[in-house]
């Protein structure tokens, strides 16, 4: 049973065992420079002082950052993975700080979500949240691959699926549950039909992308599969666009399709018994983040969001 509205933290640490920030900027410097000497100089330390400190970061690590050649240093693989985090992590930390001291901070909350859920499901009611919460300015990056937070300036993420994502608190939100729509005049001329009879007096739509596809529906319905004859789409809103046109039956996602079962553009195909669900919708954060007012405020509004679009569907 999904706990929604419940935080989870995986894999998140109570207390923080980092190395010193002194060594961490030695072996970026050293990094990024090439020498020991030129790092050296940039951080106006004696050479002996920064090997000394990136010494003590390796010990603290466990592992060689970089390899000794001819008297020269170059990263191991280790080095160069850890080197993307670190710099990572302090160009956040420098755009941070510029914008503190410069006057230029601001209330904007950054949300990356999928390219389905933003204009299937969180633009049409951005207004309500808007409204109740002017002083947030929303920004809203879209793409199917979930966020580097430590590499991007996102608050807060909305993934698909039921993974426990390390190091991440995660709130569930709102099951997703498939079943077949289409126009309600398609669904007139073929009610009287018994279940299989109704899939193939229509074009079945296929959503390349959805979670369940037409053949694993079937199987668990118990019904005998059919051909798909109907268009193919890469976007499950695409597919639904062509179901609300009358060119067949789209087995997509009801949470992205409530606003056209509400209007009545599209119908469900079968009652609820021939639904399925796939999987849920949920809201994803750096532990830190938890308390930040913009991210509570936004979870509280999310939540109740969600919960409108469960109690719509029973």
């Amino acid at each position: 049973m999904i706990d929604f509205g419940q935080i989870h933290e995986y894999n998140s640490v109570m207390s923080r065992r980092l190395p010193p920030l002194r060594s961490l900027q030695a072996f970026e410097a050293i990094a990024r420079k090439g020498t020991v000497i030129a790092a050296a100089e940039e951080l106006s330390l004696t050479p002996s002082a920064l090997s000394h400190r990136l010494r003590r970061l390796e010990e603290h690590l466990g592992v060689a950052l970089f390899r000794r050649s001819n008297r020269r240093l170059v990263l191991s693989d280790a080095g160069r993975e850890y080197l993307q985090y670190i710099q990572s992590a302090f160009d956040r930390i420098e755009r941070s700080s510029d914008r503190l001291s410069s006057g230029t901070a601001s209330d904007t909350l950054t949300v990356h979500c999928a390219p389905s859920f933003a204009p299937g499901w969180l633009l049409p009611r951005m207004g309500e949240f808007m409204a109740e919460n002017p002083d947030i300015e929303l920004r809203i990056h879209a793409s199917p691959s979930p966020v580097d937070f430590f590499r991007t300036d996102t608050d807060v993420e909305i993934r698909y699926g039921h993974s426990d994502w390390a190091g991440l608190s995660v709130v569930q939100l709102m099951e997703d549950r498939i079943q077949p729509l289409c126009a309600p005049e398609v669904l007139a001329q073929v009610v009287e039909l018994p279940a299989r009879e109704r899939l193939a007096a229509v074009p079945l739509i296929l959503s390349e992308r959805a979670p369940i596809q037409w053949a694993e529906w079937f199987a668990l319905k118990n019904i005998a599969p059919l051909p798909i004859t109907g268009p193919r789409f890469d976007r499950g809103l695409l597919s639904l666009q062509a179901a609300e046109l009358g060119l067949g039956i789209a087995l997509e996602s009801r949470v992205f399709a409530e606003r056209s079962l509400r209007q009545g553009t599209l119908v469900p195909v079968f009652d609820a018994s021939y639904d399925m669900v796939a999987a849920a919708h949920t809201l994803v954060y750096p532990p830190a983040f938890g308390e930040v007012q913009k991210i509570t405020r936004f979870r509280a509004w999310l939540l109740r969001a969600a919960g409108k679009t469960e109690a719509a569907f029973g």
